[in-house]
């Protein structure tokens, strides 16, 4: 893919300001690629608006080692129908269990049952488009799910605006910021799943970081004796 010349310039510009960070570390590992659809789907649902770190990944965990034949999205329905997804989530809302449940019942529909079959079934951009369908899921969750299974892009979120604004760039659509991060992942040489994922450590521990009273962040600093 070529990239607009406004698009590789933005990309120097923020690979630019990334080197000027400090404590920017590119990783070499995501989350994801678990071979157990009951985990990809409810990774997928649970991430949006909630702690990664401490809420999703040990309850992804809990799933694939409480229930390792949910490895098809129709085993995983067929959990779902005798436990309820309450209990597999391990969740007191409605909201997020109902999304899991209408997300396993859609990809049923399509005859997606692997990830091998959801990886295949996203490279069409119409079927990716009739994931919005679903309450709750848009762009951003649309490319995470793929991310999931093995694609090489960003899935954009506040992170990656706040990023880019910081850098001085200014935007003006999703997939601008998109093509953005991904040009310049590839100038770099990196995975760009591996690059929206060392954006999002960078910017989730400098989030974390910021949120500490002052006192704390000045005693780590030796300010405070």
């Amino acid at each position: 893919m070529i990239f607009p010349m406004d698009t590789q310039s933005k990309a120097r510009t923020l690979i630019d300001y990334i080197k000027s960070l400090v404590g920017f570390v590119l990783v070499d590992y995501i989350d994801g690629n678990y071979g157990h659809m009951g985990a990809t789907i409810s990774d997928a649902i649970l991430q949006a608006g909630i702690k990664y770190d401490t809420v999703v990944r040990p309850r992804i965990k809990t799933i694939r080692e409480l229930y390792p034949e949910a490895t098809t999205t129709r085993t995983f329905w067929q959990l779902l129908q005798k436990i309820g997804p309450k209990s597999v989530l391990q969740w007191q809302g409605d909201e997020k269990p109902n999304r899991v449940v209408t997300l396993t019942k859609f990809f049923l529909s399509e005859g997606v049952e692997t990830e091998d079959d959801l990886s295949k079934w996203l490279e069409n951009e119409s079927n990716k488009r009739r994931l919005f369908t679903i309450k709750g899921i848009r762009q951003k969750t649309a490319d995470y799910i793929g991310i999931l299974v093995g694609s090489q892009t960003n899935a954009v979120d506040r992170h990656m605006k706040t990023l880019l604004m910081e850098a001085g760039i200014q935007t003006s659509s999703y997939k601008e910021i998109q093509d953005i991060i991904n040009l310049s992942a590839d100038l770099l040489g990196v995975k760009r799943a591996f690059f929206d994922h060392s954006i999002w450590q960078y910017m989730s521990r400098r989030e974390k970081q910021e949120s500490k009273p002052l006192s704390c962040r000045n005693k780590r600093k030796g300010i405070i004796r």
